[in-house]
């Protein structure tokens, strides 16, 4: 039953609004997440270029730190590769690659090693921490997710006394010209 508009005259602002709504829903005026908030702080502006020097400086100092966090670190013993790698990734787009070792003087315990990171990074709010075995089941790593998808998967090899930790950050998209070779 159809009623006259001139009884009833909010039912078109009331229809104009519901109808606003459903496209605002439908096109997604939603606000970026808080994981691409902090992807955008590597972005050059005015561009898509992601600043890849500064994305990799960020990533080794979370490396060094998380390398870093036991008693008993043998001097000089950080070693990160001159370069890191970039992996491809679906869809065209690649991630930054690397490791960073550090070596103790005396025994490391895994579990201590792991209270140690959660301790420090695990109620920052920038990163999650979960544990993971590795395909044969043998070892279990720790895994540090950032607040910008970028990952970080630490090894400890208690008999050795040595730390890894080995990172790949969010998956983004390289501009012509941005690096030579796949090394960055």
């Amino acid at each position: 039953m159809r009623m006259p508009a001139e009884k009833y005259p909010g039912r078109h602002w009331l229809a104009g609004t519901v109808v606003a709504l459903c496209v605002a829903v439908l096109v997604g005026c939603a606000s970026p997440s808080p994981e691409e908030d902090r992807r955008m702080t590597y972005k050059i502006e005015g561009s898509e270029r992601v600043d890849l020097q500064r994305l990799r400086e960020d990533i080794r100092a979370v490396q060094r730190r998380l390398v870093a966090l036991g008693s008993g670190l043998a001097e000089e013993s950080i070693k990160e590769s001159p370069n890191g790698v970039l992996m491809s990734c679906s869809g065209g787009q690649h991630q930054w690659t690397g490791s960073t070792t550090a070596e103790y003087a005396g025994p490391l315990n895994q579990e201590d090693y792991y209270a140690l990171v959660d301790a420090e990074f695990g109620g920052s709010g920038r990163f999650t921490l979960t544990r993971q075995l590795s395909p044969d089941g043998a070892d279990e790593w720790l895994i540090v997710r950032g607040d910008d998808g970028t990952r970080y998967s630490i090894t400890v090899w208690t008999e050795d006394s040595m730390v890894q930790v080995s990172s790949s950050s969010w998956c983004f998209t390289l501009q012509p010209g941005q690096t030579d070779g796949g090394e960055f």
